[in-house]
């Protein structure tokens, strides 16, 4: 980063000497003004000392040739200098039709200023290399993190201040940092948690085939054990799918106008296959809505099959609109217990409920993904209809 600074401190020097150079070059072709001439006290006693020339004379107005400013600086009466070329200037003044001439005296050259125009362009880097020295080293700061990131990802905070000129960039970092992150963490969860889910019903599939295997009356037994334990398996299989679906796909999906017959007959079918068992009732206008079915149809699954292992026997999935504030609502609600009172750390990944030995850990945490989509929210409390949990999900009705 070092050699990047270097590198825009020689550029930027570069350009203003060309833009000083150009600019000066430009005053001096297009500038009309003419050049001023002075004598000093001290030029004038040599002049008189000298004495080998006149110091005055007088010429007709017409007998010298003035440009056409110089005549009307003259007329106006102005005392007029100009340079003789020999290295001396002359005076020129009108008194009525005649010109007297002053001098000549000698021309003394003004000092280079070559010396002014390299202390003020370095005034200037060093003004640019105070101003942008912040920079590079925010700049060089976020690199080193990048640099260490890249090694081993870790969560980064907010390290700049706000009134820094990359903040934005490093803030821009900083979350896509921490997202990926997250999704590391989550990965090494996830690959726990399988292993950990798949081989539960895998030992109890072993055991319960070496009870049976010189036992014949416990096969019937046996069988109903390894059907249980097979459903568990696919269970976690479609969990873990759906999981996928929602960490992956988020930026594939988009709102879209939906009739809302169509989407709960859809739904039903898939309910009616996952909750044999259960009783579900749905209630909803005959109207259209603006949703994501595919990824709505996931989480609402969620919330009926989590519903599923409380409710006594009954599940009702009410749709409503909210017309004042252009909301849609849609509410999962049973007739079982009620929450606990760890319900809102259930929306978390990997947390499930104390009570919950079959869970994963994952439902409501999908549920909360797609409100996040849908630029909604999940609230969770008591069902006032059904006495149980409700699942309240609200989005915007709109694309």
């Amino acid at each position: 980063m070092r050699l990047q600074m270097l590198r825009m401190v020689s550029v930027l020097a570069l350009a203003l000497v060309v833009v000083y150079s150009s600019v000066a070059a430009l005053y001096s072709l297009y500038s009309t003004a003419p050049e001023e001439y002075t004598i000093s006290a001290a030029q004038l006693a040599q002049a008189l000392e000298r004495g080998d020339t006149p110091l005055a004379q007088s010429y007709p107005a017409d007998a010298i040739h003035f440009s056409d400013a110089l005549r009307q600086r003259l007329n106006n009466g102005e005392v007029v200098g100009l340079n003789a070329g020999d290295g001396h200037i002359l005076f020129y003044h009108r008194n009525g039709n005649t010109v007297l001439e002053i001098g000549p005296f000698p021309h003394e050259p003004a000092h280079s200023v070559t010396q002014w125009r390299l202390l003020l362009i370095g005034a200037m880097l060093v003004v640019l290399l105070l101003l942008i020295w912040p920079m590079f080293s925010d700049l060089n700061r976020l690199q080193n993190q990048a640099i260490r990131f890249s090694k081993k990802p870790f969560h980064i905070p907010e390290q700049l201040s706000r009134r820094s000129p990359i903040f934005p960039l490093a803030e821009t970092f900083r979350r896509a940092a921490n997202i990926v992150t997250s999704h590391f963490q989550m990965n090494q969860d996830l690959a726990r948690t399988i292993a950990h889910e798949i081989r539960m019903p895998l030992a109890r599939i072993k055991f319960q085939q070496a009870l049976s295997a010189d036992d014949p009356e416990r096969k019937s037994e046996s069988a109903q054990v390894i059907d249980r334990a097979t459903r568990d398996i696919e269970q976690l299989v479609e969990k873990y799918l759906n999981f996928a679906q929602v960490e992956v796909h988020e930026q594939f999906l988009a709102r879209k106008l939906n009739a809302l017959e169509t989407f709960f007959a859809d739904l039903g079918s898939h309910l009616e296959h996952q909750c044999p068992a259960l009783e579900i009732a749905y209630y909803f206008p005959d109207e259209d809505a603006w949703l994501e079915p595919d990824s709505l149809t996931i989480a609402i699954q969620n919330l009926v099959v989590n519903a599923a292992k409380y409710a006594r026997d009954r599940v009702d999935i009410r749709f409503e609109f909210d017309s004042e504030k252009g909301f849609c609502c849609l509410a999962v609600e049973d007739n079982g217990p009620g929450l606990g009172g760890d319900a809102l750390e259930l929306t978390d990944a990997f947390t499930r409920s104390a009570t919950d030995e079959q869970g994963y850990g994952l439902g409501l945490y999908i549920v909360k993904k797609v409100m996040m989509w849908h630029e909604g929210e999940l609230r969770l409390d008591q069902s006032p209809n059904l006495g149980g949990t409700r699942a309240t999900l609200r989005w915007p009705n709109r694309a």
